[in-house]
Parts: structure tokens; sequence; C-alpha cells
């Protein structure tokens, strides 16, 4: 008995195995655009066939996504009330301020909005993708696919700059540093 039931959970491990190969070798062969992409029967197949493993790997997707968004948005959070404002205050207070820095703050809390508005338009794209029921309506499932795999691009693009910002400003307070003396300056 106890061998009949790893046999069967082997079994269970190796069809969502193949769904999920299945399902990520689809995304990989089928061209993202904004045409409506038409999905052959083989195609079709796949995705109704493997709509509970598809949707699994979904939901366990939108659980890492979740956790990357809440570590991002305090780090981001961070840095900002940490060390970039404090900053900029010390050099106003001390009748230096750095025009520079200040654009680079101000552009990082622009950046840092659209990071949540991007996150919040796909997360909720997601969701819609989860809740499609992929088994009787692959083709508009497909369709939704797209769409938020296209939000995701845009998120990705929204950290990129994020990061590009946080970079800039370490080059210019490095640059400052080098500029007034370094660890001896006050």
């Amino acid at each position: 008995m106890v061998y009949n039931i790893c046999m069967l959970r082997k079994a269970t491990l190796l069809s969502a195995i193949t769904a999920t190969v299945a399902f990520v070798l689809l995304l990989g062969v089928v061209p993202v655009s904004a045409d409506s992409t038409i999905l052959d029967n083989d195609q079709i197949g796949a995705i109704s066939q493997n709509c509970a493993t598809i949707k699994q790997s979904l939901r366990a997707l939108q659980r890492t996504d979740a956790r990357t968004r809440s570590y991002l948005g305090s780090a981001y959070e961070r840095m900002l009330s940490d060390f970039i404002t404090p900053m900029d205050l010390r050099l106003i207070n001390v009748n230096q301020p750095n025009a520079t820095l200040t654009t680079i703050h101000s552009d990082i809390i622009e950046a840092r909005q659209q990071f949540v508005h991007d996150y919040t338009v796909y997360s909720q794209k997601l969701e819609e993708l989860i809740t499609h029921d992929c088994q009787n309506d692959p083709q508009n499932f497909y369709h939704t696919l797209e769409d938020t795999r296209a939000k995701r691009a845009t998120l990705e693009k929204s950290t990129e700059n994020i990061r590009r910002l946080l970079a800039d400003h370490l080059a210019v307070v490095k640059k400052l540093e080098q500029n007034t003396g370094g660890a001896n300056a006050n």
C-alpha cells in the first residue's frame, strides 16, 4: 500500500512537471504581440488540459511577486527615509544644497510612485488571469496572459528606473564626498 501511495505521488508530480513544462513551452513558442494571437488546436488543448497546473503556477508566482513587492517597497522607502532625504536636508541645513541630488531625490519619489502604480495594475491583471476559466476558454485566457506579461514588463522597467536613479544618486554622493574632502568632511 505504501508503495502504491509513493507511485501515485510520483505520477502526480510527474504529470504536474509535464504540465508546467508544456505551459512554459507554450509561452515560449507563441509570440507575444499586440495583435490577437490565434492559438492552434494543440495549444488550446495544452492550455485546457493543464489548466489546474497553470493556475497553481500562477498562484505561486503571485505569492512570490507579493513578497518581492513588499521587500522592494520597504527597501525603497528605507533608502528614501534613512539616506536620501536626510542627505538633502543636511546639505540644505549647512547651506550647501545640491541641485542634482535634489532633482534625483524628486525623480526617485516619482519613480517609486510609478512602481506602486505599475505593481497595482500588474497585480490586478494577474488576479484576473488566475480567475479566468482557462479550461473552457483557453483563447481568451491566453489573451489575458499576453496582457499580463506586458504589464509585468512595464513593472520591470519601473524597477530598473528606480535602480538607475539610486545608482545615479550614489555616484553624485561619491563625487560630492571627493570634492569635500572625503572622510574628513563633517
